[in-house]
């Protein structure tokens, strides 16, 4: 009779132990290593392992003066990795007035809740509202 109960209290403990573990390293599983985002996620809510890659691809046109940049509003668990790349729409060379897409690479540097803004403007024309804004929520972990 003891050793029936003392069986049931360890088998029990063992369950909530894995249980209570599991939960937890399920959970962080369960964040990608690499989200790529477009302009259709503007305004979302992502999730990012920590150390995981986001990269966000948006329709760009630097023949115009714009492009896009890191916002003042942005927090500092996403950190950016390299200049953006601009990749030219349809041909492996721009062409004078055709637009394309800029890439943005960043890192997942901390633990928590970050927001990410950038912003399409004219680097030439501080205090100028900028023309468009992409913002994320990233979930890292």
């Amino acid at each position: 009779m003891r050793r029936v109960f003392l069986l049931a209290v360890l088998l029990v403990l063992g369950g909530l132990a894995t249980a209570c573990g599991a939960s937890d390293d399920e959970d962080v599983a369960d964040f990608p290593a690499e989200v790529q985002l477009t302009d259709a996620d503007d305004g979302s809510t992502v999730q990012l392992a920590l150390r995981g890659e986001l990269i966000v691809a948006l329709a760009s046109n630097p023949t115009t003066g714009f492009s896009w940049s890191v916002g003042e509003d942005s927090d500092e668990g996403l950190v950016l990795q390299g200049e953006p790349r601009y990749v030219p729409a349809g041909s492996t060379t721009p062409v004078v007035g055709a637009g394309g897409t800029e890439v943005f690479s960043f890192e997942a540097d901390d633990s928590g809740t970050s927001r990410l803004v950038l912003e399409y403007r004219r680097p030439f024309e501080p205090g100028v509202a900028p023309e468009q804004t992409f913002s994320v929520t990233v979930e890292i972990r």
